[in-house]
This record gives C-alpha cells, sequence and structure tokens, in this order.
C-alpha cells in the first residue's frame, strides 16, 4: 500500500472513530501529563541534590523545571477533570499540550544543557507518537516545527567552535528522529483502528438480535436511560404479531423467523436512524422514540405499522393472516426507572388491543406516563 494511500485510509479512520479517538487521547494525555509531572519533581530533587553548579544557574534550572511540572499537573488536571467529559476539542489541547512540554524542554537544553540531557528531548518526543492518533499530519507539523526550531538554535548557540561534521550529523540525527515518531505514531495508530473496528464489532453483535438485527433489549434500555436526562416528548411503541403461533405451529419455525425478519425490515423502512427499533424476543417489537413533535407525529406511525405489517400465508386448508396488536405510551419524565414505566404502560395498551379484536392501535389511557 503506498504512502498516500494508507494517509488517506487513516484520514477515514479518523472519522469512523472519532469518538474512540477522543477517549483515548484523554486517557493517554492523561497519563503522559502525569508521568511528566513527576519526572520534572524528581528532577528538582536530583538536581537540588546533587548541586554541581553555581547557585544563580542552579537556581534558574530549578524554576523551569518547576514551571514544566505545574504546566503538566494542569493539563493532567484538565484532561482528567474537563476533557473526559468535553471531548470537542480534545485533540486540540494534545497538540497544545505537546507543543508546551517540548518548547519548554528545548529553551532549557539550549539556555541550560547541564541540566536536561537531549536525550530525554528524544525520549518525551517518542513517547508523544503514543499518545495522539488520527491525525498524522498535525502530529507531523508540531515535531517538525520542534525540530526545526531545536536545529536553527543549535547552530546559532554553537555557531563559532563546533565542526561542521558534527553539526552536519546533528542535522541528520534530528531529522531522523522526526521520521522515527512518525513512523511509530502511524504503526501505533494503525494497530489501535484493528482494535477500535473490534471493539465495535463486539459490541455491534452484544446490542443486536441475532436473527432480525434489531437492537436488543439490552440496547432499549440503554437508549431509554441516555434519553432521561433530555426532558423531552418520548414515545414508546409496543408490538405484538397477531396468530403468529398459529404460524409457527402450523407452517414451522423456519417460515415463522421468515416473517419475523419481514417485519423487522418493515419497521426499520417506517422509522429514522434517531429511534430505537427493536426485538425483545419471540413476536415482541418495540420501538422507541426519543424526540417527538407531537402525539399525532406517532400516530401515523402506528397506522402506518398496521398498514404494512400484514402479512398472508396460504396452507392445505385456508392461510393464516399475521397482524399486529400496539400499545403506545408517552411521557416527559426524568425518573431514573422511565423504561419499566413506559414499557408497563405501553403493554397494558397493547393488551387492550388484543382484547378488542387485534390488529389496532390503543394508547394508554393517561397521556403522560
Amino acid at each position: 500500500m503506498k504512502i498516500g494511500q494508507i494517509i488517506n485510509k487513516m484520514k477515514q479512520d479518523a472519522i469512523n472513530y472519532h469518538d474512540d479517538i477522543q477517549e483515548y487521547v484523554c486517557i493517554t494525555q492523561c497519563t503522559f501529563s502525569a508521568c511528566l509531572c513527576l519526572f520534572f519533581l524528581l528532577h528538582i530533587v536530583m538536581i537540588s541534590i546533587l548541586d554541581f553548579a553555581d547557585y544563580q544557574k542552579l537556581n534558574v534550572a530549578i524554576w523551569i523545571s518547576f514551571l514544566q511540572m505545574f504546566f503538566s499537573l494542569i493539563w493532567y488536571l484538565l484532561f482528567r477533570y474537563y476533557f473526559s467529559s468535553h471531548k470537542k476539542h480534545i485533540l486540540t489541547a494534545a497538540y497544545l499540550n505537546i507543543f508546551q512540554v517540548t518548547t519548554i524542554l528545548e529553551l532549557q537544553y539550549f539556555f541550560y544543557d547541564d541540566f536536561i540531557s537531549y536525550t530525554v528531548i528524544v525520549c518525551i518526543i517518542l513517547c508523544t507518537s503514543l499518545t495522539v492518533i488520527g491525525h498524522i499530519r498535525k502530529y507531523l507539523s508540531i515535531i517538525t516545527l520542534i525540530c526545526i526550531s531545536d536545529i536553527i538554535a543549535t547552530i546559532i548557540k554553537n555557531y563559532t567552535y563546533i565542526h561542521s561534521y558534527y553539526m552536519h550529523m546533528y542535522i541528520i540525527d534530528t531529522l531522523f528522529i522526526v521520521v522515527i515518531a512518525v513512523v511509530i505514531n502511524i504503526c501505533f495508530s494503525r494497530l489501535k483502528y484493528q482494535d477500535f473496528a473490534k471493539k465495535q464489532q463486539i459490541l455491534y453483535f452484544s446490542e443486536r438480535d441475532s436473527l432480525t438485527g434489531l437492537l436488543n433489549r439490552k440496547a432499549l434500555e440503554y437508549s431509554v436511560q441516555k434519553h432521561i436526562k433530555n426532558n423531552t416528548l418520548c414515545a414508546l411503541i409496543l408490538l405484538d404479531l397477531d396468530n403468529f403461533k398459529k404460524l409457527n405451529d402450523t407452517l414451522g419455525h423456519y417460515e415463522g423467523d421468515n416473517c419475523l425478519c419481514a417485519v423487522a425490515n418493515a419497521l426499520k423502512q417506517l422509522f429514522g436512524q434517531n429511534d430505537c427499533v427493536s426485538r425483545l424476543g419471540g413476536d415482541e417489537f418495540v420501538i422507541f422514540m426519543p424526540h417527538i413533535s407531537d402525539i399525532d407525529f406517532v400516530t401515523e406511525k402506528t397506522n402506518a405499522i398496521l398498514k404494512n405489517v400484514p402479512r398472508k400465508y396460504p396452507y392445505e386448508t385456508g392461510q393464516i393472516s399475521i397482524t399486529c396488536s400496539i400499545g403506545v405510551a408517552f411521557s416527559k419524565s426524568t425518573q431514573n426507572d422511565l423504561y419499566e414505566k413506559l414499557y408497563k404502560a405501553a403493554d397494558t395498551a397493547m393488551y387492550q388491543s388484543k382484547t378488542s379484536g387485534k390488529n389496532a392501535v390503543t394508547i394508554y389511557e393517561k397521556t403522560f406516563v
């Protein structure tokens, strides 16, 4: 695969796994900042104990390390307590963190190279390649900018006495660090994308009904629970197929499974992506509509179900007519037991449809649960 194709695929993966990337960056940046904070604390303690330079120079070096430790602590707190719940600008914050860390390190190395090793700077730069994934060009730009600035500063500082050979080798080594950091970032990003893909696949199957591909009870409950914070009008539609047991007993489970899949496909066509269409088991289907403008809109949807779901299955002595009985419950509640209340109300309404002749819609007697 060509480099251009790899970069384009990574850009697409960055879009597909955007939420996973944000979660990963939040965790790694939090860990990275905590480790840096601890490192600079130990660095201050060590250079204070060793005390191998004049007081003024030592004092400035300690203050620079203290400043770096302070910034690292601030970034740790931000990623730990703020960006964990506000992830919109987390990638920008991550790159700012990397830029700030490497810039201060370069300044400290430039002015006080007795107190910070270039090896430490290289190790930290390589560590940053593992903390951000998904935006290789941004990472490359920042690391390249830092390394070019380092080369320029080093040339200015050592121009009068360093041999050109060693300066050329220094430039080559610095550029090599950029290449290694970017390669690590690309390889690690691709590995993480594979993990994200497996995670999404596992999550998909854990939330799906194996026969119809609709969401299962676990996903339905989660969808209702997530809606509680919104405090907007919602509806739960409970649908039970009429004469389904007769279909199974007469034509067998294979035909029954085909019927369930056909009903599932019809429901998928009728409801949008924001609606939670699920099968709880047997011939029972539930649709949760989290954001509805008015009750009439739900009534239109239930009438469309009555129109599209019915199916006829002929056999030797006649035919079986599959219709559905529907119960609907509405709510604006924000209580934690919203799912249980909605389901119980819709179930009561659905049985009224059954007892009143089937193939009907009944709205729960109380307008709102």
